[in-house]
């Protein structure tokens, strides 16, 4: 994931056509990302925003699902 962290400008659907193994973090919070029709066209700052998720955690949780670090980054607060 160095090479390419997850940011909270991905697009959601981008980040779940890349990366599969996200999908359980969307469900785990029970939020309705996975084949919404609005996916392709929310960022995940969208997805924080509406439903009132701390980003930095959330990014992390992403990037241990596909196996990064998690660790978080102060410029995605």
């Amino acid at each position: 994931m160095k090479n390419n962290p997850i940011t909270l400008n991905w697009i959601v659907a981008d980040l779940l056509n890349s990366w599969p193994a996200t999908v359980p973090v969307f469900l785990e919070h029970r939020l309705g990302c996975v084949g919404c029709a609005m996916a392709p066209f929310d960022t995940l700052a969208d997805v924080v925003e509406v439903y009132q998720l701390k980003p930095q955690a959330f990014l992390a949780e992403l990037e241990r699902a596909i196996g990064g670090t998690g660790e978080t980054r102060g410029e995605e607060q």
